[in-house]
């Protein structure tokens, strides 16, 4: 198959009635949520007031290498915590002194939190203030209007809902969607203050997206000694967060136990629904921005997904370049239903890249290169050579 081949698939696929979207951390980097490495350090400063958080979590650094960032050293500090909840004492040897769980546990809440603030507020390198909105939505608005007002002009009665599924902790997603009108479910039921109720993504009256937030969110509030309930919360009220400050977010952090806390509810269910909605045996389209693939669970149900026999869902990943995944994905039998969008051109299946010539489409991998995508199709100079 040529690459104009190649092109003309793609650009049919960009219009798929059913389309099911992963994003990561990526698609939040100019809305200025810092990455993990700029986060990693932007946390050691927060606490380095703190003289036995900052001397944990340095001596964590060392043991996990240079090239760590926050989510390993969280990884690691989970581990502690886990060996000391085990032994008879609730206390752990590390860095040639006992630490008692109890101040385990606060160190990673402490954590937490500042993670938490970083991602509630944002960042700017070059503003001082902790507690003060930098938070920029512009690259989101602009997404879910080009899904909605674009790609779906006339044609809602013919499409199944989109389905967005984010591994990030921010509320810009959602945000978005309210600000755009378009009626969405999230698997919560009320309203600034809501309870989780997975039947709501399942309700009967008509929407247009549903949300599902596979690691938790900023807004997620669960008590640390009662997991039946949980609910969605306002920032700042006293209610149902104590205002002693009891750190009951539900966040999950790739450690040791990861796995594990992914079969337990909400978590079970919002990834039951990933699932089920990737082993559709309808053709549909799985586009992936913003994710960098290092979420070895997802990874797992995106590939046992494609390898089905009966699948017919196509895989449509933007990405600065190929990791070794997808590469690897691309070679396999159900390789030719994987294209890979990149800085260096369109690959599908092991062909590619093509139109690495291209002059317009060096940043079409990006969030904002997606919308633009959307809106008006691919970039002019391939559109040319297609006709």
């Amino acid at each position: 198959m040529d690459a104009l081949d190649i092109a003309e698939q793609f650009s049919q696929h960009l219009n798929s009635p059913k389309q099911t979207w992963l994003f990561g951390a990526g698609i939040s980097y100019n809305a200025n949520i810092p990455l993990m490495y700029p986060l990693t350090e932007l946390v050691f400063d927060r606490i380095k007031k703190n003289d036995k958080a900052n001397n944990v979590l340095t001596s964590i650094k060392g043991e996990c290498g240079k090239n760590s960032h926050i989510e390993h050293h969280l990884t690691y500090l989970g581990d502690l915590i886990s060996l000391a909840n085990q032994a008879e004492s609730k206390k752990v040897l590390f860095s040639n002194a006992e630490i008692c769980e109890s101040t385990l546990l606060g160190i990673y809440k402490l954590i937490i939190s500042e993670i938490t603030k970083i991602i509630r507020w944002g960042h700017k390198s070059n503003c001082a203030q902790e507690n003060q909105s930098h938070l920029q939505i512009d690259e989101h608005l602009e997404f879910v209007k080009a899904i909605f007002n674009t790609s779906r002009a006339g044609l809602d009665l013919m499409r199944s809902p989109v389905e967005f599924y984010t591994t990030n902790y921010d509320t810009l997603l959602e945000d978005a969607l309210a600000l755009n009108r378009i009626h969405y479910r999230d698997g919560f039921s009320g309203g600034a203050v809501a309870f989780w109720d997975p039947a709501d993504f399942g309700r009967k009256e008509s929407v247009k997206a549903r949300l599902y937030k596979l690691h938790g969110s900023i807004n997620w509030y669960q008590k640390s000694d009662d997991n039946s309930y949980l609910f969605r919360i306002r920032h700042e009220d006293n209610y149902p967060m104590p205002k002693s400050g009891e750190n009951g977010n539900v966040m999950i952090y790739p450690q040791a136990t990861k796995y594990l806390n992914t079969q337990r509810d909400p978590f079970a269910q919002l990834f039951q629904k990933f699932r089920k909605r990737l082993a559709d045996g309808v053709d549909h389209v799985l586009f992936i921005c913003g994710y960098s693939f290092g979420d070895e669970h997802i990874n797992a149900e995106i590939e046992q997904a494609m390898r089905s026999n009966s699948s017919q869902l196509t895989l449509i990943a933007f990405v600065k370049e190929p990791t070794d995944l997808i590469k690897i994905w691309g070679e396999t039998p159900w390789g030719e239903r994987v294209f890979v969008v990149s800085s260096e051109g369109l690959y599908q299946g092991s062909s590619g890249p093509h139109f690495s010539d291209s002059a317009e489409s060096s940043n079409w991998w990006t969030f904002d290169g997606v919308t633009k995508l959307i809106n008006t199709g691919l970039p002019a100079d391939i559109q040319e050579k297609m006709q």
